[in-house]
């Protein structure tokens, strides 16, 4: 069906993009493939964004201009294995306005010849989607950054799109978008900055994505544990089979190493990140070799920036593992900076904790507890420089003065308003 208005409004449409294509458009850039992604609109379930991200198909037979948006990703047979690389999942990057142009331009001329249609009935709205390129060229923003407003627009413009009222529509929002720009650029937040935003926005199964903590350095993979305590949970430290070594300098340390598939740290500069804001929870899950579980959490978790040594807060301590990082006033991480074979920050006089015991930790003098101590299959002897945790039940033998080593550790983070932002 053919909304009444719709013809005026395209041809309003047509004179706007006509006069920036003039002045923007370039020889070199007038034929970009039709099949390029220009922009991401992450329209999630019970978000009530009514407006994804077009198709400007036209009738069959014409060229596709679809500005296209994946599904939210499905659920995976082997969540651990799934590789969620990109969320909201992230279009190829284009040389710039000129090509967006170009391509908003080829769009409205296929919804022209298709007689100037669009129904709310289909798939994806075609209006939606040149809404959403108009977005991308004046601010050169992915549409999630406008996703709501342009939503309520392009449902709007859907029911009312007849005469003067809907180009009074169409204008408002060229004005809105044009003196209202979005308060994050997609320079700067191309991803979302934990687990617990991705779960926010709708994703709640377990896997590896893509997050970007400190805006100022690039994004990386984190593992996010969607399920345990009510989910949202970044996964900063994974020990399960001595796959990765964890004797690594201060620069491995604060880049961090390993995959988020595996073993591996996130990185002192993440975890910095992570936590700079708000207060945070950090949970911390140990499996011994007789399938012994047990958990410590700390709703007051902080590590502080490089310029103070990645000083660690843990406070307010609950679980059934004890609370090891403030042992004792001698053996207390709560506090320390941390240290590695390279860089002594501990309380040690006599050495350093990170060459003795062959990890980077928040020592003191030395440790009552160490999460990347070296990986032993159960028992061992010597130095105490496996996975350590001095408040477990059972740490050494008193027969054979064997020590125990943990078959698995994972230690991870969330806002701690987590659940209430969650609830609302």
């Amino acid at each position: 069906m053919v909304a009444r208005g719709s013809v005026r409004m395209l041809a309003l449409l047509s004179l706007w993009l006509g006069a920036l294509l003039a002045s923007q458009a370039s020889p070199d850039c007038t034929h970009p493939p039709c099949r390029d992604k220009l922009v991401a609109a992450p329209i999630l379930q019970g978000r009530g964004s009514g407006a994804g991200v077009g198709s400007c198909d036209g009738s069959a037979g014409k060229n596709n201009c679809k500005t296209g948006i994946a599904s939210l990703p499905a659920v995976a047979d082997a969540p651990q294995k799934q590789h969620r690389s990109n969320f909201p999942p992230q279009p190829p990057k284009v040389a710039g306005v000129k090509e967006r142009l170009v391509q908003l331009q080829r769009c409205m001329l296929t919804l022209q010849e298709s007689g100037g249609a669009w129904s709310p009935s289909q798939d994806s709205s075609s209006l939606g989607g040149i809404l959403a390129l108009m977005a991308a060229v004046l601010t050169e923003c992915d549409l999630h950054c406008h996703s709501q407003a342009l939503g309520a627009m392009a449902q709007r413009l859907e029911s009312v799109a007849v005469g003067r009222e809907g180009e009074k529509d169409l204008l408002l929002l060229l004005k809105s978008i044009t003196q209202h720009p979005p308060t994050v650029a997609p320079q700067e937040r191309s991803h979302p900055q934990d687990c617990a935003e991705i779960y926010r926005l709708g994703i709640k199964e377990n896997g590896i994505y893509t997050i970007q903590p400190d805006l100022q350095r690039p994004a990386l993979e984190a593992k996010c544990d969607m399920e345990t305590a009510g989910g949202g949970w970044t996964v900063i430290q994974t020990r399960r089979d001595g796959s990765v070594d964890f004797n690594r300098t201060w620069q491995e340390y604060r880049e961090g190493f390993g995959s988020p598939l595996g073993e591996h740290w996130l990185g002192n500069a993440a975890l910095s990140a992570l936590t700079s804001t708000g207060q945070h929870q950090l949970r911390i899950e140990l499996e011994d070799w007789h399938q012994q579980k047990r958990q410590a959490t700390y709703s007051n978790f902080r590590v502080a920036p490089e310029a103070q040594r990645y000083r660690l807060t843990a406070r307010e301590y609950s679980g059934d593992a004890g609370n090891a990082l403030s042992y004792s006033k001698r053996y207390n991480h709560d506090g320390r900076s941390f240290s590695t074979n390279d860089r002594d920050h501990d309380r040690y006089a006599a050495g350093n904790c990170g060459q003795y015991y062959g990890a980077g930790w928040w020592f003191d003098a030395c440790l009552a507890a160490n999460l990347n101590g070296q990986y032993y299959r159960g028992r061992y002897s010597g130095v105490t420089n496996g996975i350590y945790w001095g408040t477990w039940y059972i740490l050494t033998d008193g027969r054979t003065g064997e020590r125990y080593s943990f078959k698995k550790v994972e230690m991870k983070t969330r806002p701690q308003r987590f659940l209430e932002l969650v609830k609302h």
